[in-house]
């Protein structure tokens, strides 16, 4: 297998998943769910710990990425994304609160992965701008993985993280990884930069015990949009997601918006109140946030305005939905809001593909 991979942005095309997922209408089938070891970038099995794990975005972004894996376990305490990750994934034990985790007790692993929650650091002692990790849910990743040595973490995070006020922060939680041994290199990547048509800005961060190859970037190379919003829509959306005429006029009321007039489908963005031009949907959040809405050209000279549909919203994370094919299924009886939180709280699991192809590519092939 070559190694060598050239990085130049004018004439670069890259599809580092081998197989197009990215797109509404690709023929897929039950078989995509099953992990070809002939086709592995990897031969040998990496063990993976997938923690703060909502639906299991790691797993499905490296089942994608074409990587042989094994989820030894899981750390989840919401409900409703223990339910889906459960019912996706079968067999695989959820050791709970992280918090509660005794590093003994959880078999060796090779990867941890984990979208963690950034939340208040102290301040502590009278040394100006000295950070304390006690007390947050980032002590615990460091405190499982000084135990277990894993070779390798993927973390993720908002943006925010790694800049303006918080920067302390992030500088601390680099600082934590390097002193139990690990190597770190990070980047700010953008959904709509490599394939799918959502701004979703994260933090990624990724830690390896042994030193990066000489050439390493950790960075994937762009991919051009090839498709909009439109082409992840819902041919036919179901009818209670539409805004009813009283329900459009008030938010163009309280929006000061003239008409809602569109040659084709677009987002609108409620928080900011304007119209999303360029064919992009604004990050997806859960619903209770209650600020995207598609708007449609106008039928039977009535305008049309709705939410996203489930299907919708998962697409924009990465997965495929089509009629006959559901890359990830939900429990009967969950609701919209709750299977619409999940996708808004989770990763992009196209993303995640692309990152983790892209950089084990350079590792394993070394």
């Amino acid at each position: 297998m070559n190694k060598n991979i050239e990085y130049k942005n004018d004439d670069f095309t890259i599809n580092v998943v081998e197989e197009p997922q990215i797109y509404l209408f690709d023929e897929v089938s039950e078989h995509d769910n099953k992990i070809d070891i002939n086709n592995c970038i990897n031969k040998e099995k990496i063990r993976v710990f997938e923690a703060f794990a909502g639906y299991g975005g790691a797993s499905f972004g490296l089942k994608n990425a074409k990587i042989n894996y094994e989820v030894i376990g899981y750390s989840e305490i919401d409900k409703n994304a223990i339910e889906i990750f459960e019912y996706n994934f079968r067999d695989v034990k959820n050791f709970g609160d992280i918090t509660k985790i005794k590093e003994n007790e959880l078999p060796d692993f090779d990867l941890f992965t984990g979208g963690f929650p950034c939340q208040p650091f102290s301040t502590v002692g009278k040394r100006e701008g000295e950070l304390d990790i006690r007390g947050t849910l980032f002590q615990d990743i460091i405190r499982i993985c000084k135990k277990k040595r894993p070779q390798y973490i993927l973390l993720e995070n908002v943006k925010g993280l790694a800049v303006g006020k918080l920067k302390p922060t992030f500088e601390k939680i680099l600082s934590e990884l390097k002193k139990i041994g690990y190597n770190v290199e990070y980047s700010i990547l953008n959904t709509k930069d490599y394939g799918i048509p959502q701004n979703r800005e994260r933090l990624w961060i990724f830690g390896s015990l042994k030193k990066f190859p000489k050439d390493f970037i950790f960075e994937p190379p762009k991919i051009e949009l090839q498709k909009k919003l439109k082409d992840f829509l819902d041919e036919n959306p179901p009818e209670d997601l539409y805004r009813s005429k009283s329900q459009i006029d008030r938010i163009k009321e309280l929006h000061s918006v003239d008409k809602f007039d569109v040659v084709e489908p677009l987002c609108y963005d409620y928080y900011n109140r304007k119209l999303k031009t360029d064919g992009i949907c604004m990050t997806v959040t859960p619903p209770e946030h209650n600020v995207i809405r598609i708007v449609e050209p106008i039928f039977n000279g009535q305008e049309k305005v709705r939410k996203l549909s489930i299907d919708e919203h998962y697409r924009l994370m990465g997965f495929k939905m089509t009629k006959d094919y559901k890359e990830i299924k939900f429990p009967p009886g969950q609701t919209y809001s709750k299977i619409g939180k999940c996708a808004g709280n989770g990763w992009d699991v196209n993303l995640v593909a692309i990152l983790t192809n892209h950089i084990f590519k350079q590792i394993l092939w070394e």
